[in-house]
């Protein structure tokens, strides 16, 4: 089986007509015949069934037709890779993310890129909110995975929202704040809370003052950190309770409950920023993998 051989059966496949394929191929119509009773031999299928009148696909033949178009773009894929490998053109991302914001998602994604285009060096740098800004000010990022907010009206970047997550009340299982059925939310303005400290978690620090108020209390006693692992696990040590985004659930392996609010609460949106206008094609390869995730796996945003 060769190249050849499957773009003779796609073209005949689209056709339905050997002639018409030999036509695109400026062959003898005996060529694609020829090739075609090779590829069949090396199947051990009939691939077309002839009649003086009419080409058809066999059932074997429409099984195959996925195959062979896989194949032919696994071959050019490798191709591309090996042309931009030996021009020596740049083949690297840098890319800046939020930890506890794409912890759900980003690895998966990562992995597929790296299988599909195995050419490019990703820099994977970890920063909060604030750094995550500076960098992007700085253009040292191809692409960056922060809160939308953060991300929009940055120049020389274009945004997109990925997804949106709601607050929840973050405590330990046995916290006496769940011995009711409902929470109570008076007996919160008594608790100790953790939290995003300004600087690091600007506007969740924001939404978390905003969503007490609508609780109808203000903290009178609160520690802020730099980020969302010591937010937890302070939580986790008893030190405090949290309202944090609900994600944060699949951020760690935590003993910790996770209580969604019965109030409408501000959502924080996660964005994507990647810079513009770029000729790095890698950025483009990433833009066209995030939007096949977002269509055939929803699920995992």
């Amino acid at each position: 089986m060769n190249t050849e051989q499957l773009r003779y059966f796609l073209s005949i496949a689209r056709h339905r007509s050997f002639t018409e394929a030999a036509r695109e191929f400026y062959v003898t119509q005996p060529t694609i015949t020829h090739q075609i009773a090779a590829l069949e031999r090396e199947l051990g299928v009939r691939l077309f069934l002839r009649t003086t009148r009419s080409v058809s696909l066999t059932r074997a033949g429409e099984l195959f037709l996925g195959s062979a178009k896989q194949m032919l773009e696994l071959d050019s894929q490798a191709r591309e890779r090996l042309r931009q490998l030996s021009s020596g053109a740049q083949q690297a991302l840098k890319i800046g993310y939020l930890n506890s914001a794409t912890r759900h998602f980003l690895p998966q994604i990562i992995a597929e890129y790296r299988q599909r285009h195995p050419q490019v060096r990703i820099d994977l740098v970890r920063r909060d909110a604030a750094g995550l800004q500076e960098g992007t000010a700085e253009e040292c990022f191809d692409l960056v995975f922060s809160v939308l907010s953060d991300l929009e009206g940055m120049s020389g970047y274009t945004t997109r929202k990925l997804t949106s997550d709601f607050y929840c009340i973050v405590c330990p299982k046995h916290h006496p704040c769940l011995s009711d059925t409902q929470l109570d939310y008076e007996k919160l303005a008594a608790e100790h809370f953790a939290c995003m400290s300004r600087t690091s978690g600007a506007l969740m620090h924001k939404q978390f003052l905003q969503i007490c108020r609508s609780l109808g209390f203000s903290p009178t006693s609160v520690t802020e950190y730099p980020a969302m692992e010591d937010v937890l696990f302070a939580v986790e040590c008893a030190q405090a309770i949290a309202i944090l985004p609900y994600h944060v659930r699949t951020y760690m392996h935590t003993n910790l409950a996770f209580i969604p609010l019965d109030i409408d609460t501000p959502a924080i949106h996660l964005g994507l920023a990647w810079r513009t206008p770029t000729d790095n094609p890698c950025i483009h390869w990433f833009l066209d993998l995030i939007n096949h995730f977002l269509v055939e796996h929803p699920q995992l945003f």
